[in-house]
């Protein structure tokens, strides 16, 4: 849903890394954002989303692959708590809009470990968003 616009995020605040989402491009000097899926939508707020999100980084730059872990961590824990906020997602097929109303981190990231040199961490949010159906959004809802 906003693995996307989480990428678009991470590119401008840790900019060494190339980003990608749902795949990686290269096993090297990487970060990338997959959705992991989540919890269900409550039956009764059909337009909830309780989504899951895991930003994996890779680096032969172990101290940078560790930095770059904690500043994703330090940048997404807690947004939208203080203050809901409207992303929107274009996929090329349609344009949703979702209301975020936290992002929160599952746990300290955590360090995989090396494989073949390069340093591995996994960083995983869960969310909480409203889709915002386009009647709403139009009447500023």
């Amino acid at each position: 849903m906003i693995q996307s616009w989480m990428m678009k995020e991470l590119r401008e605040i840790i900019p060494k890394l190339t980003w990608t989402y749902d795949n990686y491009s290269s096993p090297d000097h990487t970060g990338t954002v997959y959705s992991e899926g989540g919890w269900p939508p409550s039956a009764s707020e059909v337009m909830m989303r309780y989504p899951n999100y895991q930003v994996w980084i890779r680096s032969s730059d172990w101290d940078y692959a560790q930095y770059a872990a904690h500043k994703t961590l330090e940048h997404f824990h807690r947004m939208g708590i203080d203050k809901n906020f409207n992303i929107s997602i274009d996929d090329g097929i349609e344009t949703k809009v979702y209301r975020v109303f936290s992002i929160l981190a599952a746990q300290d990231p955590i360090q995989i470990g090396p494989e073949n040199d390069i340093m591995r961490w996994s960083i995983n949010f869960d969310a909480t968003l409203l889709q915002i159906k386009e009647e709403h959004f139009n009447a500023g809802i």
